[in-house]
């Protein structure tokens, strides 16, 4: 057949369906068109899959007094996946301001940490030491708090609310909740201290979830009265049995409980005959033995098997 007749015949077709196919009679739907859901208020115990994160402006250069910003917003989503917060109190007060300065953010966030002890538990801190000494170890995880309020489309609806988010401090994705963490969980490895030797004149860390050889579990500050090596030492065992949740934090020999103190020229291992410690910062490091390499943290796993690999 000669190309023109092929030609005529799909400009025919494409005009013939041009005429024919907005005749079809189809289903209609009814009602009118609305805008998108837009989320209500969040909950104590939501999971939050991504914040607004304001905390990038403060590193490295800090902020200045007048730098504005922002007002950090959340999204909320399930919890069976990798998360990067959850919400640790939320409140209908009036809604924050839609952009806010440093400084005032700053102000705003501290009753966030306070709000955090209720969600997570915690582990209790003193510690009376064999002479009668109280000692007060403060653990270290790896949290950050954020403060958020509504959104544009949430501001709109004319929701007010501002909620404390806790997650981890580099914004990384993790599985796991924080909620209970200190009363019957384990510590996510995006929240623990972990080092990446036991030389401790090397302070390297790095996360939890690659093998690492010890943990820094928690640290305190000593005042003028001296304290024997021994009674730090004994303290810094009893708060890793409250850290790991365990009578035996040793697992019969399988971990080394030890106290390590900063001096002026580097970090020292306290040995049980070593001076009595006054004025100084101390810490309580969990170190694995016989060449295991911990691939989790140690808080909270209780009397189950050691992670390590």
């Amino acid at each position: 057949m000669d190309r023109r007749w092929w030609g005529a015949i799909i400009v025919a077709t494409v005009l013939l369906a041009a005429i024919v196919i907005p005749n079809i009679p189809g289903r209609r739907i009814a009602g009118s068109p609305s805008a998108g859901a837009v989320p209500g208020p969040p909950s104590t115990g939501d999971c939050v899959t991504w914040i607004a994160d304001p905390w990038p402006r403060f590193d490295n250069p800090a902020p200045q007094i007048d730098d504005v910003f922002d007002y950090p917003t959340l999204t909320v989503g399930p919890c069976d996946g990798g998360i990067v917060g959850e919400v640790v109190s939320a409140a209908a007060d009036p809604a924050p301001p839609a952009r806010i300065s440093a400084t005032d953010y700053l102000s705003q966030i501290s009753q966030c940490p306070i709000d955090a002890i209720a969600y997570t538990g915690s582990i209790a801190p003193v510690v009376q030491t064999p002479s009668g000494t109280s000692i007060v170890w403060a653990a270290q995880p790896q949290f950050r708090y954020t403060r958020v309020g509504p959104g544009r489309a949430q501001r709109a609806q004319g929701q007010h609310w501002s909620a404390c988010l806790i997650g981890s401090v580099d914004g990384v994705p993790y599985s796991g909740r924080l909620e209970g963490v200190f009363t019957d969980g384990t510590l996510p490895a995006a929240f623990g201290t972990c080092l990446l030797s036991t030389d401790p004149s090397r302070t390297d860390q790095l996360s939890c979830d690659r093998p690492h050889p010890a943990e820094l579990l928690a640290t305190t500050t000593l005042g003028p009265r001296a304290v024997s090596a021994a009674d730090v030492r004994q303290s810094c065992v009893d708060f890793a049995g409250r850290a790991l949740r365990t009578s035996d934090p040793t697992r019969d020999g399988a971990v080394r409980i030890e106290v390590v103190v900063l001096r002026d020229w580097g970090v020292e291992v306290v040995q049980p005959g070593s001076e009595p410690l006054a004025d100084t910062f101390v810490g309580c490091v969990a170190v694995a033995q016989h060449g295991a390499m911990l691939i989790r943290s140690l808080i909270g796993v209780a009397d189950g098997p050691l992670p390590t690999g």
